[in-house]
């Protein structure tokens, strides 16, 4: 539509190119119409819009500015033209007010909408923080916005993983001051500890949990006792200190007082002990150098151990008594015998829930350093000195495993000055072996010295007993000459020769007689083989080994036979192997035993043999002489008694083949003149041709001749080679009428 000059509205269509082709005269048309007025008013709105924009941005900056300077920033205002709206939560009405005055007196601002609220009030006034491990709980009220900002920093200063923060409530009734400060500063503390809790009460702290060590304990201890925020008050410190473990306390006497170290499970405790020890300790110096510290036991308990503690340590000039958890250590060196027997009375009263695992108490010095065992028919005496409780306890325990059933008298005292326990211990371990072996007699120890006396239990362990005294342990010299063995009685010893076997029985006095009895029977006897179940034997008759050899001598001649000894009195029993052997034996044997012996034989002759031939007989002769020598006097001819059951031997050999020659040549060793030896190899086997034929053997069938040193066996550039070429040699032959 376009009006024109006359005021005339017509209507006309626009041409292509914007020229409006004229239909007529104009006509108003309503949809154009409300066109044309929503464009105004959107150009009216736009307009106001565009003039009211820097109006309010210049009112809402300088009112923000107004709140900044009045330090109410929990004040929110924004503006509508110049009307302002102020909201938000004040802690208190004063605040509102004064607020809204500042806004009502900024030129500009027409008016103020008040819509802030007040807080609400808490009673009491409580915050608290959670911390464990690397966690941190926030719970709580907070009076400001920016206080709960600078809480929340400090909570997350510490690298802690914080949570809680949206339970941090604004409100009312914070105590005067900087509440964020007191804030941080419990959460600065609370930080110091692994775990635990700090509560804000108003302006009250309380902080519990317990300390990573010791410095830290202290340390926060001595925060905390120490000037705290303005406006904070300490209302709990329930910070347990680290467990110690072992929980130590430890006093220590030196003479000139006592020092004590180590833990105190409380300050009351610390107290009562401190009471406790200097009653017991009249007139000492007590220093008191423990530290709090948790993991003690039940605190009365712990007192009673402390308690404990003072009684030894009154006993001595010098000790240490340390507690760890339950067990108690007393170190000390006693100046005599009444303040050990004080300290090993403690030992055995132990208080109630501890024991005493270590105690190191030196007894009292002596010189010498002497113990004795001694073994009497119905109990065993310990007396003398041991060096400590636990080698006494061994020692007796010891003599009771190996005496059982045998009463144990434990009569000793613990004294120090002896040798180590180690070397203690030996020779009583030793000691107690042998008095085991003892019917009745004692152990004295000296040192490392044992003396050994009284009567062995049987034959058995007197040898036993007599070889470990030989050979003792290392470190250890034993006599034993005065241990006797066992009393016998009757006192028997026999030899029985059954066949090619020797059977050794019976007792001897002493070893010197036990080997003087086996060389006889290697000597006189044919190598036969020895069963020896002899023992040695107190008792024996005195004689005894001169006879027990007469006899030995005469069982030798014996084809079997049997010599025992009870007491005085001899038993020869057996065969003979030679015609009117038996007179002689007995004759020999009544002129060699010397009175109280008697003897009685019981003798008779032996059956003779199977016949043989010659070289049966040869042979039977070379076994012999294999097994034994014929020997000699020295220089002579003169056959050896002790050679006398060898040759009735070999004469019964030879009586069982009578049709045989039998040639005896004798030979020598270089020793000597050769022409001198050769007559004494003739004369030697001259002699042993005439026992032959005294033994029965026909004389006609016996020859003898003798060579000298011209057939020797062996060199005679030795004894051995010489006692080989010393030897008479026997050949059996076939008789002409074979």
């Amino acid at each position: 539509m376009v009006e024109d000059a006359s005021g005339t509205v017509s209507s006309g269509t626009v041409s292509k190119d914007g020229v409006g082709a004229a239909r007529g005269p104009w006509r108003w048309r309503p949809g154009v119409l409300l066109l044309g007025l929503a464009a105004l008013a959107l150009l009216a709105i736009v307009t106001i819009a565009t003039a009211q924009r820097p109006v309010e941005d210049d009112l809402t900056a300088r009112a923000v500015a107004v709140l900044d300077r009045s330090g109410e920033s929990w004040a929110v205002v924004s503006f509508d033209g110049r009307d302002a709206t102020l909201a938000g939560e004040s802690l208190a009405e004063e605040a509102r007010a004064k607020v809204r005055a500042s806004l009502d007196a900024m030129f500009g601002v027409r008016m103020v909408k008040d819509e802030t609220t007040l807080l609400p009030e808490r009673r009491p006034f409580t915050f608290s923080a959670v911390k464990s491990g690397n966690a941190l709980a926030l719970n709580g009220y907070v009076p400001s916005k920016e206080a709960l900002q600078r809480i929340a920093a400090a909570a997350r200063a510490t690298g802690a993983t914080v949570t809680g923060e949206e339970r941090l409530v604004r409100a009312r009734g914070a105590p005067p001051g900087d509440f964020a400060a007191l804030a941080t500063f419990a959460i600065a503390q609370l930080d110091r500890l692994p775990s635990g809790r700090i509560t804000l009460s108003d302006g009250a702290v309380a902080i519990e949990g317990r300390a990573a060590d010791l410095a830290s304990y202290d340390a926060l201890r001595a925060t905390m006792d120490g000037p705290l925020p303005p406006g904070m008050t300490l209302a709990r410190f329930a910070v347990r200190p680290p467990v110690a473990s072992p929980f130590l306390f430890v006093a220590t006497r030196d003479g000139s007082g006592v020092r004590l170290s180590g833990y105190v499970p409380s300050e009351d405790a610390r107290a009562e002990a401190l009471r406790a020890l200097r009653g017991l300790l009249p007139g000492i110096d007590i220093r008191d150098e423990t530290r709090l510290a948790d993991g003690a036991p039940a605190t009365d308990l712990w007192l009673r151990a402390v308690r404990l503690a003072g009684r030894a340590l009154a006993a001595v000039p010098n000790g240490r008594v340390g507690l760890a958890d339950s067990t108690i250590s007393i170190e000390a060196v006693a100046p005599d015998f009444v303040a050990y027997d004080v300290l090993a009375g403690l030992r055995r009263t132990p208080p109630e829930g501890f024991q005493i695992t270590r105690f190191a108490v030196e007894p009292p010095r002596v010189s010498p350093f002497t113990w004795k065992l001694t073994r009497l028919p119905d109990k065993v005496v310990l007396s003398g000195y041991a060096p400590s409780e636990e080698a006494r306890r061994l020692l007796v325990d010891a003599a009771r495993g190996a005496l059982p059933g045998v009463g144990v008298v434990d009569e000793m005292r613990l004294a120090s000055g002896g040798p180590s326990p180690e070397a203690w211990a030996a020779a009583s371990s030793f000691a107690v072996a042998q008095l085991a072996k003892l019917r009745s007699g004692s152990a004295d120890v000296g040192g490392a010295r044992v003396v050994l006396s009284g009567e062995a239990l049987d034959s058995a362990t007197y040898g036993t007993l007599r070889q470990a005294a030989a050979q003792p342990p290392a470190g250890l010299s034993v006599d034993a000459s005065a241990v006797r063995p066992p009393t016998i009685s009757p006192y028997v010893f026999a030899v029985r020769r059954e066949g090619d076997a020797l059977t050794l029985s019976g007792f001897y006095p002493d070893e010197p007689a036990h080997q003087a009895l086996r060389a006889a029977l290697e000597r006189d006897f044919l190598k036969e083989k020895l069963n020896d179940v002899s023992a040695i034997g107190g008792g024996a008759p005195k004689g005894f080994l001169d006879a027990a050899q007469a006899g030995l001598s005469q069982l030798a001649r014996l084809g079997t036979g049997e010599m025992r000894l009870t007491d005085t009195q001899m038993r020869l029993s057996g065969t003979t192997l030679r015609p009117g052997a038996d007179a002689e034996i007995a004759a020999d044997l009544a002129r060699r035993l010397k009175p109280p012996f008697a003897v009685e034989t019981a003798l008779e002759a032996s059956p003779p043999g199977p016949p043989a031939s010659a070289p049966e007989c040869q042979k039977s002769v070379n076994d012999l002489l294999v097994r034994a020598t014929i020997l000699f006097d020295s220089g002579s001819q003169r056959i050896d008694r002790r050679s006398l059951g060898l040759l009735d031997r070999l004469a019964f050999s030879l009586a069982r083949c009578p049709g045989s020659i039998v040639e005896v040549t004798g030979h020598t060793d270089s020793d000597g003149d050769s022409d001198f030896n050769q007559r004494l190899s003739q004369a030697r086997a001259d002699a042993v041709v005439l026992y032959l034929a005294d033994a029965g053997i026909a004389r006609e069938r016996l020859s003898a001749a003798g060579y000298g040193t011209s057939r020797p066996v062996a060199p005679n550039d030795t004894e051995a080679g010489k006692a080989l070429n010393r030897r008479i040699e026997i050949t059996v032959k076939e008789g002409a009428s074979q």
